[in-house]
Formats: C-alpha cells, structure tokens, sequence
C-alpha cells in the first residue's frame, strides 16, 4: 500500500502556482522598450559598492553568463554584455498590483493568494464554469497580464498547491507556452526524478544533509522510507516530507493560518554598505533601528519585554565566527530611548571590536500595555508628555518622511537613516 493507491483520500482541486519571469529584469527591460526574454539585463541593489547583489538577471543574461539572483557585482567581468539596471521597488510594486487584480478576475479572493512580489497562487476550482478548462484559464491569465504590462507570466498547474508549485519551478519556467500541468499519476515520473533533494520545494541544505545521512539520497528514496523513521528524526517535520514525497499536500487556500498579531515580535536589520568600526558608528546605526522597531511597536498599540540584537562580521574573526546574538529583558516599553538604551547596553556588553556589516534588533514578548512603570525623577504628567511627544513624532514622518524631523545623531558618519529614507526595501524607488 501506498498514500496514492486511494484516490478517494487524496486532496484533489485546481490549483495554479503563476510566476512573472524575471519579473525585475523584465520590468526594467520594458521601461527601455525592450522584449523581456531578448533583453541581456541584470539589476543591482547598489551600484556604488563593488559588493551589491544583483536582484534580478533576465533570462538570456543566466543563460550566456551564469548570472542569477546573489550574483555579486565584482563578477560581472567587462567583457558580459550586460546592461546594469538601478531597482525602482516602487515601480514593481504598483506593476505587481496590477497583475494581482488580473488573477482575481479569475478566483474569489479567499482563493488567490500572494506568495511573493513576483509569485502568487489561485484556486480555480470553482471558477470553471466562468472561464472554462484549466489550460484556458492559464492561457487567458497570461494574454490579459502580458497585454496589460508586457510581462510574460509562467503557470503551473496541480491538484494541490505542492505539485502546482513542484509544476511550475520543474517544467513551465522551461520553455513556451510557459505552462505545466501535474498530477499525482506524475510522482514517479516527473517528481521523483528532480535530480537534487534541495531542487525540491522546502527542502534546504541542512535538511539534505540530514537526509543523507539516513541514506536518503533522492525524493524516491524519501518516499519510500518508513514514515515513523522520518518522525523519529524530524518529528512534524517527518510527516510533511514523507507526504510531501508522495505529491501530497492538504493545505487549501482559503482556510490558511492567521497568527494574532499579539503574539509576534517586531524586527529590522540592514547590511551596511561598508564596514563598521567604530563604536560611535555602528551604535548610530543600531539606534536607529531601535528607534525604527519603536515606531512600528507604538504604531500597532503594544509594548515589548525583550530586546536582542544581532551582528554579522565583515569576515570571520580570530575564533572563527562570523556573528553573535544577544538579548536582555527590561521593563514592557515601546519608547525609543528605552530600547536604544538595551541595544546600546547589549552591544558594549558583547562587541569585541569585529567590523561589521549586518546589524539587526529585534523585540518579542510583545502584549497590550497594561501597567506604566513611573520614574521617581519625573511626574507623571511629564511621562505622558514624552509618550505623545513620540506619537506626535511618528505621525510628522508618516506624513512627511523620515528627513522631516529625525535625531541630529543621523547626521553623523554612521547614520544611514536619511539616506535609507527615500528607498523602499532598501533600494530605490
């Protein structure tokens, strides 16, 4: 007995997983009148720095050069012929909600659901007797998106969101009409021969390794091994990999998971274009991300009880690490002082001098406030006015930007704060 040899049993709907390809490098080949999959393009995240990722590479660019997404700009040799675009994200959102309206024309919004800026799912079980057949609605999806914005979409096609994404990375990015259909009659021959375990959608590399420790060496042998040997090493994990192998997946759509919002943290982090070294400088630029995880704190009503911060080296150091954590309980808060105040103390605490060029700061056991903690050095008149001092702050830079009014430290050397406002995912609009 196999999970596939009762149909009965298995989730069965029409799922499409649908992809724009290339969608940055394509976009930026269409603002030069250029045809997307023609185009020899790369977009890079920062132009100035020899280090900047390249974002996005149009298809004939991968295909001559090997560039691809985390391509570094130091590798793009004089002799590619290839055009360096700036990102303009604003752009790509405001196309990206323009093909997302599209797709919604095609499935109620309980069924449609965006998995990234450039990927998305819909669910047109029920959508047949509107738009006929599934090739139909595939083909009539892509011919409204390229006719409305010139990108060209690519569709896979499953009976549950697994194969109708396994569909699309696999066979329909390949080649023209850009449309792929599986079923679970294809496990053997279309899923089980995925040549790498981390080709396979969720498996990573560490998860590889620990497969093939167990000697599991391809998606065949992943579905073949007894599911209670799976469970013993990865628990839950174990279950969806095994079921996973077999094609099967039962999430649906429109019954997907809703965290509360009172139960997560609030994090933001930056790569530093230039190694920090210096304590003025990178506690400038982590108080800046405190101050920026405080307003986001105040802007959803809660207040935080830790505080941790993490660092990333510019190269390993003399013990053979390339980062460190660490975090300190405090007093619930969302005031920007206080948490400046625990980023600053943490990182005295810990730095050992390395030069930096990731930064992050992150707050968790978030909830409602309840209690106010008062200072004896201060009235409590006083403390109200500092609470709608910082409400009166954010509102200003909610409606004027950050550079309306902003602490004079952002004017020094490591401050990034001014320069990051006018980007939007940290790169240009």
């Amino acid at each position: 007995m196999t999970p596939l040899d009762d149909p009965t049993r298995l989730p069965s709907r029409d799922l499409m997983c649908i992809d724009c390809k290339s969608f940055y490098a394509s976009v930026e080949a269409i603002r030069r009148g250029e045809y997307p999959l023609a185009a020899k393009n790369a977009v890079l995240s920062r132009a100035e720095s020899r280090g900047g990722l390249i974002l996005a590479a149009s298809p004939l660019t991968k295909a001559n050069y090997g560039v691809k997404l985390g391509t570094r700009y130091f590798e793009i040799r004089p002799d590619m012929d290839i055009q360096i675009c700036s990102p303009h994200m604003q752009l790509y959102i405001e196309i990206n909600y323009k093909i997302n309206a599209i797709y919604r024309q095609f499935a109620a919004d309980e069924d449609w659901y965006v998995y990234s800026i450039d990927e998305s799912f819909i669910d047109v079980t029920r959508s047949h007797s509107l738009f006929g057949g599934n090739h139909a609605i595939a083909t009539a999806i892509q011919d409204k998106v390229f006719a409305a914005t010139g990108i060209i979409t690519t569709v896979g096609i499953g009976q549950n969101p697994l194969l109708a994404k396994l569909a699309l990375d696999n066979e329909a990015k390949v080649a023209p009409p850009w449309q792929a259909s599986w079923g679970y009659a294809d496990v053997p021959n279309k899923l089980w021969k995925i040549d790498q375990l981390t080709d396979f959608w969720s498996i990573g590399s560490k998860t590889a390794e620990k497969l093939m420790r167990m000697g599991i060496y391809t998606l065949r042998d992943l579905a073949h091994t007894p599911l209670s040997k799976l469970e013993h090493v990865f628990g839950v994990l174990g279950d969806a990999l095994y079921y996973h192998a077999w094609g099967i997946d039962y999430s649906v759509i429109s019954r997907r998971y809703t965290p509360h919002t009172t139960t997560h943290g609030f994090g933001n982090s930056q790569v530093l274009m230039r190694d920090y070294t210096t304590l003025r400088d990178c506690e400038t630029v982590l108080s800046e991300i405190a101050g920026q995880v405080a307003t986001r704190l105040r802007k959803a009503g809660v207040v935080a009880a830790v505080v941790a911060i993490g660092v990333g080296f510019s190269e390993p150091n003399t013990e053979g690490k390339t980062h460190w954590g660490a975090q300190v309980q405090i007093e619930p808060t969302d005031r920007t002082n206080a948490i400046s105040r625990a980023v600053r103390y943490l990182f005295e605490q810990h730095w050992a001098g390395e030069p930096l060029r990731h930064v992050a700061v992150r707050v968790s056991k978030v909830s409602k406030p309840e209690t106010a903690q008062l200072s004896i050095f201060e009235t409590a008149e006083q403390d109200e006015a500092k609470d709608q001092l910082a409400l009166t702050l954010d509102k200003i830079r909610a409606k004027l930007g950050y550079t309306a009014i902003f602490p004079a430290s952002s004017k020094l050397d490591g401050g990034t704060a001014i320069a990051r406002s006018g980007l939007v995912g940290g790169h240009a609009k």
